[in-house]
């Protein structure tokens, strides 16, 4: 029980001190490029997402090929129920050939806000809607290859409404855990969904009641 406490403990710092970093970078200062870009070619297009073949070159002269994605930005949701609770789904992804747990998200469509889309996509891929939203910010998912934004969210205040699922969304399931599941589900490598780890990361200090460590006189 007290390695299970100091773990806690540690987890928490550990979350605290991510957040410090994440709200730093999201003021994302864009200081002297240490590259130049010499030539930008798109090589590929579908739909809305396309593929560009960069060369770039450094401030000593070396020269290398970079590929860049540009695809649109989404929102994740944290969709917390009853203030203990947890709404997931179960989803399948085609590119690794299995399902992942992960948190509801979609791609922003175009005019549309963070929130908006935030708002839409729970209600389309869990059959529920909130009456509270809390911002947490935004983090780029996977900045190597692409300057696509994820915007996460907190919802809460959740009630029942209406599944409006997309065709290609066909096998996803609702799942509803309990808070420190998930978190447990985390901290353990079960949940490797990239954004949904982020978002929760973020979330924690916010959502995780943090529980009173009791050490006996024996420990």
């Amino acid at each position: 029980m007290l390695n299970w406490a100091r773990n806690t403990c540690s987890c928490a710092r550990l979350s605290r001190k991510v957040l410090k970093l994440t709200r730093e970078n999201l003021r994302f200062r864009k200081n002297a490029k240490p590259w130049k870009t010499i030539e930008s070619k798109e090589i590929a297009s579908l739909g809305d997402l396309k593929l560009h073949r960069d060369r770039i070159r450094s401030k000593t002269g070396f020269e290398m090929i970079h590929p860049r994605l540009l695809v649109d930005d989404f929102s994740i949701i944290v969709p917390v129920l009853g203030g203990d609770k947890l709404v997931m789904i179960w989803n399948y992804r085609h590119a690794i050939q299995g399902w992942e747990l992960e948190l509801p998200a979609g791609h922003i469509e175009n005019g549309e806000s963070p929130e908006a889309c935030a708002r839409r996509e729970l209600e389309e891929e869990t059959g529920y809607f909130a009456s509270s939203w809390k911002r947490l910010g935004w983090f780029h998912p996977s900045p190597g290859l692409s300057s696509q934004r994820a915007f996460a969210f907190v919802a809460r205040s959740l009630k029942r409404g209406v599944l409006h699922r997309e065709p290609y969304e066909f096998g996803m399931e609702v799942r509803t855990l309990g808070l420190r599941d998930a978190y447990n589900r985390l901290w353990r490598g079960e949940i490797v969904h990239s954004p949904t780890a982020s978002a929760l990361g973020i979330a924690q200090p916010g959502i995780l009641p943090a529980k009173k460590a009791t050490v006996s006189r024996r420990s």
